[in-house]
């Protein structure tokens, strides 16, 4: 069962692009969840956050300005599913700039929204000084009732703006709900070059069709999230929340602020996630962006899933295919053997519902307490398989013990003497050992290292007696 949860009224900015929509759903939302610029055309995807004012509780949705070039089809999208959400909404915000003052488009949209019978509330905006105030007046010739002057830039204003957009929902509907604490969130994070299939591989995922998917490079921009109730064949109840990120190249290709601050806005979103899906395309060359890619989600100890999308448009697969893929991949990121690999087709849904079970089969895995007498057990053998290599210095490190300090993500906790000479090999090597006795395959193990107390007072003591 998938579900999208979606439970607060729901409120959409509409308007011409460049009037400030994104600021003003920054603003409202308290975060720089969306991206803003100056370049037309930047928000093209719809993006939902929770607006929280006076403990009350609205969803409020930024969508693509209505009047980008519709040359291409990535932009006939954007103006399509921005229809949709206003069609959708229960309050329309009709967005305007007075220092452009009233536009033959913003009249278009206004009958175009009285044609559809919406609760319409229309919002001056970039009226940053009194001086402006008197520009306002041409817009009352829209002909709405409602009508509020603010600076997204400063915030004057909003507060009446948001006391106004509450009065027009019931206590109960905006209410926060209650957590239903036995229901466990999932955050994935799915990543990849342009163009492999993320957002096509979300909309499968969800049974919507969500995020534009087209062949321009760079069509997602803003990372998405879109939280899903799903349940398993145990009937178990989990919040998926699946973040669609931008396509992530190369630096020197980087040609614009607009482009650097999406694909920052992925790593971050790779940081916040519990799971991450590195999306290849599988009739593609492995490249260093995907390496790049990679190298992120190891830093970060994420856990991790290959998603090969498009296999359905390899030729002349046989039963080996699949194996010799897996050697190919394993001989680009020989560091990330551990880590499952799924062959899917976004486009056909070949394998889709397999991907989602291995999300929940990881997520256990994290979650896995192990005591620490077994702990100490694998780490006993490890030593005897082989014993830390000296990372710097000539001081030789002795490990006295191993234990489990945290779950979500796996944690473990090395005591030793000189923890500063242990290579990050050596760590490696010990968490290949854990994800092997204890079936933790495509979970992300942090390894934190403790020097011994002995060791501690000892270097205190030299410390206090060289500052004396």
């Amino acid at each position: 069962m998938r579900h999208i949860i979606e439970n607060y009224p729901l409120v959409a900015l509409v308007g011409r692009t460049n009037v400030g929509k994104s600021t003003i759903f920054n603003r409202l939302i308290g975060d720089k969840r969306a991206l803003v610029s100056s370049i037309a055309g930047t928000t093209r995807d719809q993006r939902v956050g929770i607006c929280t004012w006076q403990n009350r509780n609205i969803q409020l949705c930024d969508t693509a300005g209505l009047d980008i070039s519709m040359e291409e089809e990535i932009d006939r999208q954007s103006i399509k599913k921005a229809g949709e959400m206003a069609q959708k909404a229960e309050l329309v915000l009709l967005i305007v700039d007075v220092r452009h003052g009233l536009l033959p488009q913003d009249r278009e949209y206004a009958q175009k929204l009285k044609k559809w019978k919406k609760k319409v509330f229309l919002v001056v905006n970039k009226v940053d000084s009194n001086k402006q105030l008197s520009d306002v007046n041409d817009f009352y010739r829209l002909g709405f009732k409602d009508v509020f002057v603010i600076s997204a830039k400063t915030g004057a204003g909003t507060g009446d703006l948001l006391d106004a957009i509450t009065a027009q929902f019931s206590k109960t509907e905006m209410d926060e709900k209650p957590v239903d604490e036995t229901i466990k969130e999932i955050k994935i994070a799915i990543i990849g070059k342009p163009n492999v299939g993320k957002s096509s591989l979300i909309n499968k995922i969800i049974g919507e069709e969500r995020a534009i998917v087209s062949s321009v490079a760079h069509t997602t921009r803003d990372s998405q999230d879109i939280k899903i109730e799903y349940a398993d064949e145990k009937n178990e109840t989990y919040y998926l929340t699946f973040i669609d990120t931008a396509g992530i190249v190369k630096h020197r290709k980087i040609t614009d602020k607009l482009k650097e601050q999406s694909i920052e806005q992925s790593f971050e979103m790779i940081r916040n996630s519990d799971i991450v899906f590195l999306v290849l395309d599988g009739s593609d060359e492995i490249t260093v962006q995907d390496k790049t890619l990679a190298g992120e989600i190891l830093e970060n100890n994420k856990s991790l899933i290959f998603v090969v999308n498009k296999w359905d448009l390899i030729p002349e697969k046989d039963t080996h295919s699949d194996k010799k893929y897996i050697e190919f991949l394993h001989g680009h990121f020989p560091y990330l053997t551990w880590a499952p690999v799924i062959f899917v087709s976004a486009k056909t849904g070949f394998k889709i519902d397999r991907l989602v079970k291995i999300v929940l089969d990881i997520y256990h895995n994290q979650n896995k307490v192990i005591s620490d007498d077994s702990v100490n057990e694998l780490l006993t053998k490890a030593l005897k398989k082989q014993l830390p290599r000296v990372a710097k210095g000539v001081a030789i490190p002795v490990i006295d013990s191993l234990r489990q300090v945290k779950t979500n993500p796996q944690t473990f906790e090395i005591t030793a003497k000189n923890t500063q000479s242990i290579h990050f090999s050596y760590r490696r090597f010990i968490q290949n050992q854990l994800r092997e006795k204890y079936k933790l395959a495509g979970c992300g193990i942090r390894i934190r290292l403790e020097e011994r107390e002995d060791t501690r007072k000892i270097d205190a003591h030299l410390k206090t007696k060289r500052s004396k």
